[in-house]
């Protein structure tokens, strides 16, 4: 059963052996420079180097292994990954005993679970003093992509994730200067899980490097149809509700008041007129003594 660290073992020897009319070999013997070199193409690239140097992880950055073998950077991350202590040891590149009784599936199984867990540490890592160098250097170098919108001229952009939690959200990318996000131009890139970069990076970046935000930008564009612009259709004005509510027309068909300190009656027409002359010629009646007057 042949694991990860075996094929990142294969793929750094690169196959590299001695063809038989080769000088160096005449006489049976490497030479010290052939030798050299053949134990250098030996030598196994760590998982780290493996997994970030892989297509489509290039909005990764190598995380130092002593940030991920100080406890504290991992707490609360055993309760999210499974297979946790073995992932953990294929990613410090740690020979464990136990991968021997693994099945061919366990064995898949930890090895996704070591990728979820280097982008959940990686989250981590990039928003420290050293992770965020790491990333200025790979901002500075656009590869992280530019912005699509014209009016921005190529603003070079940061990753970042709608959700810190695992597979919700693919990551998108951030403009420092229209402060839009979009889609990354590549759809492999595209497909790396936001939680890896977090909601926070970004920003994080930008405060603490506020040399690199960009000035927001003056031009937009405005549609125009034979040169001329398109008038802005305001938006239509709210009807009220037809009839008022159940509770109005209660009101109204009672001959209510529509409430304290109101100045009209509520019952509104002719009825509403004669009740408001009747309670007139009351309080007349009540001013003259109480006499009718005919």
């Amino acid at each position: 059963m042949s694991s990860v660290r075996d094929v990142r073992k294969i793929r750094a020897s690169g196959f590299d052996q001695p063809e038989i009319n080769d000088p160096r070999h005449s006489d049976g013997e490497l030479s010290s420079e052939g030798s050299e070199e053949s134990h250098s193409s030996q030598e196994e690239v760590s998982w780290i180097q493996w997994f970030c140097a892989l297509q489509g992880n290039e909005f990764f950055t190598e995380v130092a292994e002593d940030f991920i073998q100080d406890d504290f950077n991992l707490t609360g991350l055993g309760s999210q990954v499974p297979y946790y202590d073995y992932a953990l040891d294929i990613i410090l590149d740690v020979e464990s005993p136990q991968d021997e009784v693994l099945t061919e599936e366990q064995q898949e199984l930890v090895e996704s679970a070591a990728e979820v867990l280097y982008g959940l540490i990686h989250a981590r890592y990039i928003v420290t003093q050293r992770g965020m160098q790491q990333m200025v250097d790979k901002f500075n170098r656009y590869e992280f992509g530019r912005c699509p919108r014209v009016y921005c001229e190529g603003q070079a952009v940061l990753p970042v994730g709608q959700s810190d939690t695992a597979q919700k959200y693919t990551v998108k990318v951030y403009c420092p200067r229209c402060g839009d996000i979009y889609y990354p131009k590549s759809s492999r890139k595209g497909a790396m899980d936001g939680a890896y970069v977090g909601t926070s990076f970004p920003h994080l970046l930008l405060m603490a490097y506020p040399e690199l935000v960009p000035p927001r930008p003056t031009q937009f564009y405005v549609p125009r149809v034979y040169g001329f612009r398109l008038r802005q259709t305001p938006p239509a004005p709210t009807l009220p509700e037809h009839g008022g509510s159940s509770k109005s027309r209660r009101s109204r068909s009672s001959g209510q008041l529509a409430g304290p300190g109101s100045p009209s009656v509520a019952g509104g027409g002719s009825n509403g007129s004669t009740a408001a002359t009747t309670a007139a010629g009351a309080g007349a009646r009540s001013r003259g003594g109480g006499a009718d007057v005919d």
